[in-house]
């Protein structure tokens, strides 16, 4: 920020402050303004209940590698569409999708609930733990993905495992990733679209957009602080 406009700046939130603070000097202001700004403890924005994902990647090794996203969403309407995915740094899964250039989230139903302790508390880097097999354990074994459902990516069909039953399947493939904090915000494009077909116990594409989804339909994290989960 250039002075003249940091001076500016500074002087609007100055009288900003003094129109709240009429009682307080001016040196006052100007000290609060700054501890304001500097201060580490100032409280978070309140909890949005926000949808629950689960991102699927394939991983060098030849495995898949999942776990749980809350930060994700859309930002663009026209073609072509794309997403943000917020990643924690230093995960498995984050170093597979952005090894692999791309992955599959997985939107959770309200009674998945249970494998989010399994897949976003636990690393899939932890010695002698399975996310795969503590899924299967809890009745969500992980199914290999149908080629007809995966978009080719980088000359090929990408080697994806998926969870059943989920409200919705979203192929993505990455473009650009910013570093932010603790996360990479990861920019996609959306280049397949599924749902979950009971009869061949698959993912197939769907050309049909789905039908808007709700807490009732789909997993938010306000029932995972009412669980106790979060």
């Amino acid at each position: 920020m250039r002075p003249c406009i940091a001076t500016h700046a500074n002087a609007i939130l100055l009288l900003m402050q003094s129109l709240l603070y009429p009682t307080l000097s001016s040196a006052s202001l100007q000290t609060r303004s700054l501890v304001a700004f500097a201060s580490p403890s100032i409280p978070p924005p309140p909890p949005i209940s926000m949808p629950v994902w689960s991102l699927a990647c394939p991983c060098t090794s030849g495995n898949t590698s999942m776990n749980i996203v809350t930060f994700a969403t859309p930002v663009s309407v026209a073609p072509p569409k794309l997403w943000t995915v917020s990643l924690y740094t230093n995960t498995m899964t984050r170093d597979c999708c952005l090894e692999s250039g791309g992955g599959v989230l997985q939107l959770l139903t309200p009674f998945m609930s249970q494998v989010v302790p399994l897949l976003g508390k636990r690393s899939g880097y932890e010695e002698g733990y399975s996310k795969q097999e503590a899924c299967q354990e809890a009745g969500y074994e992980w199914v290999s993905s149908d080629s007809e459902f995966l978009v080719q990516h980088q000359g090929s069909i990408p080697s994806i495992q998926f969870l059943p039953g989920c409200a919705v399947y979203i192929q993505l493939e990455v473009l650009s990733v910013i570093e932010a904090g603790d996360h990479d915000v990861v920019l996609c494009q959306v280049v397949q679209t599924g749902v979950w077909d009971v009869a061949s116990q698959q993912v197939v594409a769907t050309d049909t957009p789905p039908e808007a989804l709700d807490p009732r339909t789909a997993l938010y994290t306000a029932q995972l602080r009412k669980e106790g989960i979060i």
